[in-house]
């Protein structure tokens, strides 16, 4: 009897993100691994920095995270020294997260390995990656509207300025390759990041 596959192929584009984030998955882990981190870990650092001091039940409402996966993964770095726990101001009961010193230190090397990966994948992108970004913030929104989910935490950076806006670095050399503009973007974003002392967007 033939199979019908119909079905299957209307889902590709959720087979499609299926794929994407193990793919990412496995770059992360690969490139993190010398930190003993995983991307996994690496993202909830990077959540933590940016909100804290954060309650774990937001950590899951940001990220869609089973709260039991959260607590499992609080407990592992909480051991590992990387994550410290303070009382809540608003509810006696719970308590927030913020990272430790050690883990501030451990992001900062984990998100300055990732930046010098993004070159080389920002120059394979066909379609550049503001427009990626773009279609993923697009996803992104969508997929949270449908699972309950808290909204985006962050915006997506705008576009670069188009070419008939005055750039805010001048540069007299040799127009530089796609991949090289995305490095010199990536080395701008960690002189930031190390000026206020915590971890690169990635």
């Amino acid at each position: 009897m033939e199979r019908d596959s119909s079905n299957l192929e209307e889902c590709t584009l959720l087979f499609d993100v299926w794929l994407v984030t193990h793919l990412t998955s496995r770059l992360l882990d690969d490139h993190l691994r010398p930190l003993g981190l995983t991307g996994d870990e690496f993202g909830l650092y990077s959540l933590v920095h940016t909100f804290e001091p954060i309650a774990p039940g937001r950590i899951s409402r940001l990220t869609g995270m089973a709260p039991t996966t959260v607590s499992g993964m609080i407990r592992r770095l909480t051991a590992r020294g990387h994550l410290v726990q303070v009382p809540n101001p608003e509810d006696a009961r719970s308590r927030l997260l913020r990272l430790s010193d050690d883990g501030r230190r451990v992001t900062a090397k984990a998100a300055g390995i990732l930046v010098t990966i993004l070159p080389r994948l920002y120059g394979a992108l066909a379609a550049g990656p503001d427009a990626v970004r773009a279609a993923l913030a697009d996803l992104d929104n969508a997929l949270r509207g449908m699972t309950d989910v808290a909204p985006r935490p962050y915006a997506t950076p705008p576009a670069r300025p188009r070419d008939d806006e005055p750039p805010s670095i001048t540069y007299g050399g040799p127009r530089l390759t796609e991949a090289q503009e995305a490095e010199v973007r990536m080395f701008i974003d960690w002189l930031r990041t190390r000026d206020r002392g915590g971890p690169a967007r990635t």
